[in-house]
């Protein structure tokens, strides 16, 4: 049997109807199943919302074990396929999100509003990359410049009056996509110097991912990105009367 590669399963792609539905759900379990965590705070209590998508079925589909998880995931207790993705769902049966991607990260929307990031568990590594994309002494460049970012540019934007929105400042052109995962379509590109409407926002181990707004379009954008696979820049900070980074 021709073996399948992690990067070729994608959540959504999968044909679930008709003579090979079992075989697809059979390898939709597997290339699944395993450990996954969220960094997300609204979603994690006393430390990262853990994951276990067990592949053993059961009435519900299959069983989720899960620890340090709050808010809308408060009550996760199975997982299925739900229309061709991976479909959380709560002890009442309940689809709680919809998330699409691949066998490294999926992401969606919840069913109570906001977006989830999962993420698969290596050890060593999603934990190791949180810990760095948030230290405050580690240098982030500003921008496309030789200076790093303070502090309080490296914060989620949040806003700024009860009745506002908050925004940002793009300091470098920008891919925005569309789902919070650097594999994702990207539906359009940010040139620096915009100031964008931020809707929400979301931490991965890549840090933090907000979904902006600007002219006739969203997309999700990515606060931290790697020059030259080498430097740690800050593609956005909060607010929009911040100085604009050189192209």
């Amino acid at each position: 049997m021709r073996k399948t590669s992690a990067a070729t399963i994608l959540v959504g792609a999968m044909m679930l109807a008709g003579p090979a539905w079992a075989q697809s759900e059979s390898d939709f379990v597997r290339a699944f199943a395993g450990e996954w965590q969220t960094l997300d705070p609204a979603l994690s209590k006393d430390g990262a919302c853990r994951v276990t998508l067990e592949a053993a079925s059961n009435a519900a589909g299959h069983q989720v074990q899960a620890s340090h998880c709050t808010g809308a995931l408060s009550d996760l207790a199975n997982w299925k396929i739900v229309d061709s993705q991976l479909g959380l769902i709560g002890a009442d049966g309940a689809v709680l999100a919809r998330l699409g991607g691949n066998q490294i990260r999926v992401s969606g929307s919840l069913a109570k509003g906001g977006t989830v990031v999962l993420e698969r568990l290596a050890p060593g590594t999603a934990a190791t990359a949180a810990a760095v994309a948030s230290n405050p002494n580690s240098c982030v460049f500003y921008g496309y410049t030789a200076s790093c970012a303070p502090a309080e540019a490296r914060q989620t934007p949040v806003p700024s009056g009860s009745d506002e929105k908050a925004r940002a400042s793009v300091l470098v052109q920008l891919n925005a996509r569309a789902e919070a995962r650097p594999d994702a379509p990207v539906v359009a590109t940010i040139p620096a110097g915009t100031c964008v409407v931020i809707d929400q926002c979301t931490t991965a181990s890549d840090g933090n991912w907000c979904k902006a707004s600007v002219s006739n379009f969203s997309g999700w954008i990515r606060q931290q990105a790697m020059r030259g696979n080498r430097w740690p820049v800050l593609t956005y900070a909060p607010g929009c009367s911040a100085p604009q980074a050189q192209r």
